[in-house]
């Protein structure tokens, strides 16, 4: 089972994701919540089922949960050729939360989310250093949830740099 934060918002979203299966035996009750009104779910039926739901059931054995569309080798070969070029805001608002937790089903993720951090975590503090220009508007709408709040706090620290330059930081005030 991937690791999971309880308590963190963007991770629980991250598991809404949605990953597909493959039923491993007949069920009984659950044809309301696929598609079509029968109640009994056959084996071999494909589902798409948020990620924390497939995984818990896929080690219980009661499905094999596969590769999410969003991680798979051919999407892997897009991010490694063009990655500042993806927009990960449409593909996956919580890309690397979601990739993280795939981790340990696919070994190769690890390797794709860092290799794509890197990269674009590089324009990302350039942006907050330079400032927002039309290309970079662009870039900054394609970032995922994690990449935002990278940017937020490459922003704020280029802010406290900039007031430091001009001795306004750390100024005393004096009391009304």
């Amino acid at each position: 089972m991937a690791r999971r934060n309880y308590y963190d918002i963007d991770d629980i979203l991250a598991g809404q994701e949605r990953v597909p299966c493959v039923l491993r035996a007949d069920l009984d009750g659950l044809g309301s919540a696929g598609s079509g009104g029968a109640s009994k779910v056959h084996r071999n039926a494909r589902w798409a089922l948020p990620y924390w739901m497939a995984d818990r059931l896929n080690e219980e054995d009661y499905v094999d949960m596969e590769v999410s569309p969003v991680f798979s080798k051919r999407a892997n070969r897009m991010y490694a050729a063009s990655p500042e070029s993806m927009q990960l805001r449409a593909i996956c608002q919580h890309y690397y939360q979601f990739g993280l937790q795939l981790g340990d089903m696919v070994p190769e993720i690890p390797h794709v989310l860092r290799n794509m951090y890197v990269q674009r975590i590089i324009k990302v503090a350039r942006i907050a250093q330079q400032g927002q220009n039309i290309e970079a508007l662009d870039f900054v709408q394609s970032l995922d949830k994690t990449e935002t709040r990278m940017l937020k706090l490459c922003q704020q620290a280029q802010s406290a740099i900039s007031d430091w330059h001009k001795n306004q930081a750390y100024a005393l005030k004096r009391a009304a």
